[in-house]
């Protein structure tokens, strides 16, 4: 019963609520840096594209006619593969609905009080029954900015851990975390993200 009193708490919920809001942040970066590299790249081919189709009907001479065609076709191909799979991944909507999500636990954050925390955490649960669920990566990129916080490297996570006492304000902190990136495998991660 103690430890659901201590589930219930202001803090617990406001910890949960601010590495949600991370993770979201974190989400929406992943989201609109993917829409934008898919913009480039649909925007890049289609001007090559243009360019070769130009160069070969202009200068003849110049340019392999037969090549240019042949290299038109495949760049048409990549294009429209890259379009389909980049308007079916739908980034556009995907970033506004975790951006809506963001916006709305960081309200509930702020309207959390001693007094309220059953009803935010009930309010927390229902946002978070329709959002999309982060990913690993967003989780990671979270784990990586509280370690920041906390003065740890999240690659020699352990040996910095273990280095702090338990009278010292991180270290409670500095539990969570180690469970977390035990189970989270950093270095995969990491690898991920490179």
């Amino acid at each position: 019963m103690e430890k659901d009193k201590d589930y219930n708490s202001k803090k617990k919920m406001y910890d949960i609520m601010n590495t949600t809001q991370s993770n979201y942040a974190n989400m929406l970066k992943r989201l609109n840096s993917r829409k934008n590299f898919s913009s480039f790249v649909i925007t890049y081919y289609s001007i090559v594209l243009i360019i070769y189709s130009l160069t070969a009907e202009f200068f003849p001479v110049l340019f392999n006619t037969k090549l240019s065609s042949y290299f038109n076709i495949i760049i048409s191909v990549v294009v429209l593969a890259y379009s389909l799979i980049a308007s079916n991944s739908k980034y556009s909507e995907r970033a506004h609905s975790a951006e809506k999500v963001l916006n709305e636990i960081k309200a509930k954050k702020r309207e959390l009080s001693e007094s309220n925390v059953q009803e935010k955490r009930e309010e927390y649960d229902k946002i978070m029954a329709r959002a999309e669920y982060r990913s690993d990566l967003d989780f990671f990129r979270t784990l990586k900015q509280k370690c920041k916080e906390i003065d740890i490297r999240w690659y020699m996570y352990k040996r910095d851990i273990m280095k702090i006492k338990e009278h010292d304000e991180r270290y409670d902190e500095a539990k969570k975390l180690n469970n977390y990136l035990s189970e989270n495998f950093p270095l995969t991660q990491q690898a991920k993200i490179a």
